[in-house]
């Protein structure tokens, strides 16, 4: 089945989703950290701290970044 493409980029008979800064950060952050685990080459537990490790960064950096940017944004 296909379905055209509006205006405003939504399409026509789909699903939209609408994410917050931070869920659209959070699947971002997973999503690579998940693909780096994988490119490793370490043992499997090794692999989940360094995916679990590499999340918590990616979030903390995002959320350190968009802290240190918010007086600019006046």
């Amino acid at each position: 089945m296909l379905t055209k493409l509006r205006a405003g980029g939504r399409l026509e008979g789909g699903v939209t989703v609408e994410l917050s800064h931070f869920q659209a950060m959070f699947l971002f952050a997973l999503g690579i950290s998940i693909a780096f685990g994988f490119l490793s080459r370490r043992p499997a537990m090794e692999r989940l701290k360094y995916i679990g490790w590499s999340l918590v960064l990616f979030l903390l950096i995002g959320i350190g970044i968009g802290w240190l940017m918010y007086p600019f944004s006046r």
